[in-house]
């Protein structure tokens, strides 16, 4: 008796919340809204345009005078700044960014992917 139950539950609850989901346009994980213009998406890592992406995230975290460090792990680049403030994570993902993440007041990290390295050689020539 229990088997038909659950299964009787998890129709009803698959309606109800898929009716939820797309009447109300629900923001789920993976449906929330890009901000991004479309001049903005030219700029991606698939084609290897690194000072671009350089130089988007640069002007996006607050430009050179805002940074007093900088390094790189495997798919983040790590940077240390004076005010966090003054990054702009919309800027950054438009720059060709995956987002930023900050883990204390003084330092954030953009996620870039594998090619992290080469953003980072660019971004280095430029401060």
């Amino acid at each position: 008796m229990i088997i038909p139950l659950g299964i009787a539950a998890f129709v009803v609850f698959y309606l109800v919340f898929y009716f939820a989901i797309t009447k109300f346009d629900l923001k789920t994980p993976g449906r929330e809204d890009d901000d991004v213009e479309e001049s903005e998406k030219n700029i991606k890592l698939s084609n290897n345009n690194y000072t671009a992406i350089a130089t988007g995230v640069l002007a996006a975290v607050g430009g050179k005078e805002n940074i007093t460090g900088a390094d790189y792990c495997a798919t983040r680049l790590r940077l240390e700044v004076k005010d966090s403030s003054a990054v702009n994570e919309k800027a950054v993902k438009a720059a060709g960014a995956a987002g930023v993440i900050r883990p204390s007041k003084t330092s954030c990290q953009v996620v870039i992917g594998p090619q992290v390295q080469f953003v980072f050689d660019e971004l280095k020539k430029m401060l």
